[in-house]
């Protein structure tokens, strides 16, 4: 204890790192030479009271005494003040010794108190303080060395060189000395002070990087002692961010997972629990280890990855079947259904016989709207069912995708004839399905290969399954593949091809086919498409569908009414009033461009709302979309004319009279033709003209080719009459040459 008040009581602020170290260090000199100091009267005081008795240096001495413990007391808070007043009693005592004091050891003691002065004031100043010290001791020194003050009676060792030796170790040599290694340690202390600003500054930017590094981490010993933690640890490991944790260890906190060991934050990666929280689940990665054995550690809450994981796994057979069966009906996919056929192929021997067919639901897209979504899968679920039950458990079944089906049956001989197969698919082909309660009548197109002769492989036969589900009709629902449909398949991609090019070139011409009134006056015609390739005319019902397949039809749409209105313009200049009828198929009109073109036109002439005449076919299977009704109203509004082609052939003629703003009705050739033998199509043909009159539509019969058909149609009420009795369809040119001379006479020539 005694030892430690010494040591705190003299050696003030011994750290040279510490600001205010040198008045620290003129305070701790000063204190120890005044305790020295004062130790010297104290004895000296002692020393005089036994031996002398002299009062008058008794009380001298203990005035000094008291001064110095003033000195002593008030050194802390006034170094300065005190360091002066004590070089003042220093040079003011040693002045007295020197010049009135007759003893020879005074006079020493006093040269030598003068000749420390400096190495004191440089203790307790500066260099500069020192050196003015120095010069002024010169003084002093020539007292001592001149011939007047010099007493005969000094021995040797007060000559001139004892006194020369003296002044110049004492008043020079030392206090120089004691200067440089002062001036060493102020700048190893200033050195020292810089070095340890920047080790803060590095410090505080360290903890500040550690405490923010936005993953939690700490720092721990080899045994797991935490040394250190930021937030973010705080806010993992416990309830509170602030509460502190450096004095636990990683086990008083996380569990380990498997056999990671003992010391698991040793290694690399390991997986923990939280001992409080055992759903938590931790991740921790050591950094790196440093020099000293402690490890830097990132913790990661992985609780919920380990969830996913988990649910990925629980899914992992799902996802697994998902990928080789179909979600609704779980028959085999596309792919796995290939898979399994082809793995029966070649289980079996080269006698093998069988057959592949692709089902197709014929009427799904109006059970889809009119059922609904979810009524549509239950037919599809409850087909593939009766489908799994009729068929024998050597059959493949798969769904292909949306309403096909995909079959593979293996076959005795007798159903190598095509009749007895097709018996054979149609007897497990379900008429009727059950939804609801309800029964529905169910309607299929079949394709059909032959293992062996139509392909080697499932995929082979697939292609050529589809290949002939293409050519399947209405009337013949079970087409079977043969080498001449495959060659009609590419003669049809090869034409395709053509009339591409054909319709981007506008190559496909306009014919004008008229139609008449009784009297045989022209009316007006019918616009058609006529298409020559290699010199030959190709149907319009082959290259109409080939348009249709490669989404051509409204190009082709757009190509035929620009020329057929740049005709009608000149036709409106010759005052020629002959209208024009143009065939729409109905995809033209789901086209927003070919829309826009037509109400674009019209807007422009509005006299074309009496020159042009839109004919949409009532077999069209987009009549009955909402969207075509709205933009035949819209039409109809703007000044077309609609007419209803076909009208009576389609599954909803009556219907599409209510919903299609028409005003021209064309009854189809499929009733003229029987006329006038049939009484049954007389009297189909009379209830049709009436039905127009009813409702103020204008009635046009085509496909008229005798006389006794014109003859009977007039007398029945029908105004307008087309055929070939009339006249057959030929190019437009041949009403526009010539100044459009022939459309001028407005009269056939029979």
């Amino acid at each position: 204890m005694f030892i430690d008040f010494l040591k705190n009581y003299f050696l003030v602020g011994s750290d040279p790192l510490i600001e205010g170290g040198d008045k620290a260090f003129q305070q701790s000199a000063l204190r120890i030479l005044l305790v020295l100091t004062t130790c010297i009267f104290a004895v000296s005081e002692i020393h005089y009271l036994i031996t002398y008795k002299d009062l008058p240096f008794l009380g001298i001495n203990s005035a000094y005494l008291c001064l110095l413990g003033s000195l002593l007391y008030f050194s802390k808070k006034y170094t300065k003040l005190a360091a002066i007043l004590f070089l003042i009693t220093l040079i003011t005592t040693s002045f007295l010794l020197l010049t009135l004091s007759e003893e020879y050891h005074a006079e020493k003691y006093a040269l030598v108190s003068l000749y420390s002065l400096p190495l004191i004031v440089r203790l307790l100043f500066s260099f500069k303080a020192s050196l003015v010290t120095m010069i002024v001791n010169v003084y002093p020194f020539y007292l001592m060395t001149s011939d007047g003050l010099v007493n005969d009676q000094l021995d040797a060792a007060s000559s001139f060189y004892f006194q020369m030796l003296t002044f110049a170790s004492l008043n020079i040599g030392l206090p120089l000395a004691v200067s440089r290694i002062i001036q060493t340690l102020e700048n190893n202390a200033s050195h020292m002070r810089l070095l340890y600003q920047k080790l803060n500054d590095n410090y505080a930017m360290y903890e500040e990087f550690f405490e923010n590094t936005g993953t939690p981490t700490l720092l721990c010993d080899q045994r797991g002692k935490i040394l250190k933690a930021n937030q973010l640890v705080r806010e993992l490991l416990t309830d509170s961010p602030q509460k502190h944790i450096s004095d636990s260890t990683i086990t008083d906190w996380l569990s380990p997972l498997g056999e990671t060991g003992r010391f698991f934050w040793q290694s690399n990666i390991a997986e923990c629990t939280l001992k409080q929280r055992t759903n938590i689940h931790i991740e921790i990665r050591r950094a790196s280890l440093t020099k000293h054995g402690y490890y830097v550690l990132h913790l990661q809450n992985t609780t919920q990855l380990k969830a996913i994981q988990q649910e990925l796994e629980d899914t992992q057979q799902t996802n697994s079947r998902l990928a080789h069966f179909d979600l609704l009906t779980l028959l085999p996919n596309h792919r796995h259904f290939c898979r399994q056929v082809n793995q029966r192929i070649n289980e079996q021997d080269s006698h093998l016989t069988g057959a592949m067919f692709i089902i197709r639901l014929s009427q799904f897209k109006l059970l889809n709207k009119q059922y609904g979504k979810d009524s549509a899968n239950k037919v599809i679920l409850n087909f593939s069912k009766t489908l799994q039950k009729k068929l024998s458990e050597q059959a493949i079944i798969g769904r292909l995708r949306g309403v096909k089906f995909s079959c593979f049956v293996p076959l005795g001989q007798a159903y190598l004839i095509q009749k007895n197969l097709s018996a054979l698919i149609h007897s497990v082909l379900p008429s009727q399905i059950m939804i609801d309660g309800n029964r529905l009548n169910m309607d299929y197109h079949v394709g059909i290969a032959y293992y062996h002769t139509d392909g080697k492989t499932a995929e082979e036969l697939l292609e050529h399954c589809e290949m002939a589900l293409e050519y399947s009709t209405s009337t013949d629902r079970f087409s079977y593949y043969n080498n001449s449909l495959e060659q009609k398949l590419i003669e049809e991609h090869k034409l395709g091809i053509k009339l591409s090019t054909a319709i981007k070139n506008k190559k496909v011409a306009l014919w004008l086919q008229p139609q008449v009134s009784p009297n045989g006056q022209i009316c007006s015609f019918e616009a058609l498409a006529r298409w020559q390739c290699d010199g030959k005319f190709i149907p319009p019902t082959t290259f109409i569908k080939i348009t249709e397949k490669l989404g051509l039809l409204p190009l082709l749409a757009e190509n035929l009414v620009l020329k057929l209105v740049s005709t009608l313009s000149e036709w409106h200049k010759e005052h020629i009033r002959t209208p024009i009828a143009f065939n729409l198929a109905g995809q033209e009109l789901m086209n927003d461009s070919f829309f826009a073109l037509l109400m674009t036109l019209i807007a422009d002439n509005p006299w074309l709302g009496n020159m042009l005449e839109l004919e949409i076919t009532e077999t069209s299977p987009v009549m009955t979309h909402p969207l075509i009704h709205k933009r035949l109203r819209s039409l109809s509004q703007y000044g077309y004319s609609i007419a209803i082609d076909d009208f009576g052939t389609g599954q909803a003629s009556l219907g599409q009279l209510v919903d299609i703003p028409a005003n021209i009705l064309k009854i189809d050739r499929r009733f003229v033709s029987p006329l006038p033998a049939d009484q049954r199509h007389v009297d189909i043909v009379k209830s049709t003209i009436q039905l127009a009159e009813s409702l103020g539509m204008k009635v046009i019969a085509e496909g008229i080719e005798t006389k006794e058909q014109a003859t009977l149609l007039t007398a029945l009420g029908c105004k307008t009459l087309q055929g070939y009795y009339f006249a057959k369809p030929s190019p437009m040119s041949d009403w526009t040459e010539k100044n459009n001379a022939k459309a001028k006479e407005l009269r056939m020539v029979y």
